[in-house]
């Protein structure tokens, strides 16, 4: 499998807050989409947000959002997308749930892996609400999972890989502790 310099596609980050950490997550475009297909990418991701508001703490929040085109490593300021409204009470004891990490995946069609995290998503083993007894939520048990998924694999533009080739998200979202912030909690 050929690699892929990290700035081949187009890339769209949104900086956001929770729980009181800041998280960025980075969403590829497709070579040549140009503003259209920022524009598109700004809405689709405002939906992703949206499909799981349910689910989101009451404090997350939009900070910022950035482009780079493609074979470009300057990140210019960009519109963000729509704010969610989480609707999920923060837990009187967070620290758990600030680094618990809902992590979608797919694979490209040319068979390049893609993942997408979200911190600040009210799920996890020990909420009843949903299951994940397994770390691993699949859409038939979660309708904002599910909801989600639907978002990422349709509409235009195309979620690209680091191959720019389109991505098919799998039904689930994987949870983990994320490592760097649970050795940080610990200290």
């Amino acid at each position: 499998m050929a690699d892929f310099a990290p700035n081949f596609t187009a890339r769209y980050r949104v900086r956001y807050s929770t729980v009181g950490l800041t998280h960025t997550q980075q969403w590829r475009i497709a070579r040549g989409a140009g503003v259209t297909g920022l524009n598109n990418m700004v809405a689709k991701v405002g939906a992703f947000y949206a499909s799981l508001a349910a689910g989101l703490f009451t404090d997350w929040t939009i900070l910022s959002a950035t482009y780079a085109a493609e074979d470009s490593d300057v990140f210019l300021p960009a519109a963000a997308p729509t704010q969610p409204t989480g609707a999920a009470t923060i837990p009187a004891q967070p620290k758990s749930q600030a680094i618990l990490t809902t992590g979608f995946v797919g694979r490209s069609n040319l068979g390049q892996k893609a993942r997408v995290f979200l911190y600040g998503f009210l799920t996890g083993p020990e909420d009843a609400v949903t299951a994940g007894d397994d770390f691993r939520v699949h859409g038939a048990e979660s309708g904002p999972i599910n909801a989600a998924v639907v978002v990422l694999n349709n509409g235009s533009p195309n979620i690209v890989a680091s191959d720019d080739a389109v991505v098919s998200w799998y039904n689930y979202a994987n949870l983990k502790y994320n490592d760097f912030w649970l050795r940080s909690t610990r200290s």
